[in-house]
């Protein structure tokens, strides 16, 4: 069956036939008309069920409310907002610290030349040399967009061209970046990860999490549904007081791969920079999306967070000034 033109009433109905509660037709019809319905579908997937009838799929909603993904909508953007701004921190601290190691042991232009500074047991020198060509290859077309005003003093470039390693970090993307601490020997990603009080696995595994994440909040995507693919490195302490688990087939423990842990990591980490960062914006966005007069109900909304519960997802002062 081809998809059918539906009037803004005719989808707020649809919702209700669904099993979505609907408190005041005439004013989610207005809200209809500047988010799609399927923005609005997408926030309310974790309160559905589609069950089978023979062949046909059938959706339904259970425990929410239009008002409710309403609120969920806009919770998410001003998550994604807040996270951002805090993610945007550890990355202008990684390329402080990138710079500072690369830059004190092999020079200014040192680390064009991966064989000084990467990790040649684990990556073969034809590797590195192809790594050294790619890399080499996209900094000279972020280069090229760049309005940075030091790249116009002719000091700071090497005779090809390439600026020093002060703004290469600079001007390269996140993801570039963590690429490169990837390939890093293991002596210098052990005096990076000093820097954030954590061993390397945990700042590798980390920042590609944060990396993903901070793509998701560029891009004006559902953050607050996040699955993680890949699950970075979670902490004992975490996964025994503060984030959700379930028992597999087998009994054990599975804990969340939900925006609880990308928010853990990003207090982890900030706190190392600044350990008076304001929690407080992020700290409410999870209150408007948790909170519900029923505990019950409170609590299931912090679980789909990630979070064991509705205080602790709450609790990020008390986790920032721990020692987790």
């Amino acid at each position: 069956m081809n998809p059918i033109f539906l009037k803004n009433e005719d989808q707020i109905d649809l919702f209700f036939r669904r099993g979505m509660e609907i408190t005041d037709k005439t004013k989610h019809i207005a809200k209809l008309e500047h988010i799609s319905y399927y923005r609005l579908k997408e926030f309310a997937k974790p309160y559905s069920v589609v069950t089978m009838y023979g062949e046909v799929p059938v959706l339904k909603y259970k425990d929410i409310s239009f008002d409710d993904v309403v609120k969920r909508y806009y919770q998410d953007k001003n998550l994604r907002i807040n996270l951002l701004h805090a993610i945007e921190k550890i990355e202008v601290s990684i390329k402080r610290n990138i710079s500072y190691i690369l830059g004190k042991r092999y020079g200014a232009f040192g680390y064009l030349n991966f064989s000084l500074w990467a990790n040649k047991n684990e990556n073969s020198k034809f590797k590195l040399e192809k790594e050294q060509f790619y890399f080499k290859r996209d900094l000279l077309k972020v280069l090229s967009k760049s309005s940075m005003p030091d790249l116009a003093n002719g000091n700071n470039l090497n005779e090809d061209g390439f600026p020093s390693v002060w703004i290469a970090t600079e001007i390269l993307m996140f993801g570039s970046l963590v690429h490169l601490i990837s390939l890093m020997s293991k002596r210098n990603q052990k005096e990076l990860a000093q820097f954030y009080n954590c061993t390397i696995k945990e700042l590798l595994s980390w920042l590609k999490c944060l990396n993903f994440a901070r793509n998701i909040c560029a891009h004006n995507s559902n953050i607050i549904d996040i699955q993680l693919q890949t699950k970075p490195v979670v902490r004992k302490a975490w996964s025994k007081k503060y984030l959700y688990s379930v028992s597999d087939k087998s009994g054990n423990k599975v804990v969340t791969n939900r925006i609880s842990v990308i928010i853990l990591i990003v207090i982890t980490l900030v706190k190392e920079i600044n350990n008076k960062y304001r929690w407080k914006p992020i700290r409410s966005n999870l209150a408007s999306i948790c909170k519900d007069n029923d505990i019950i109900k409170a609590d299931k909304n912090a679980n789909l967070l990630g979070f064991a519960n509705s205080r602790t997802a709450l609790d990020l002062q008390s986790f920032s000034l721990g020692n987790l």
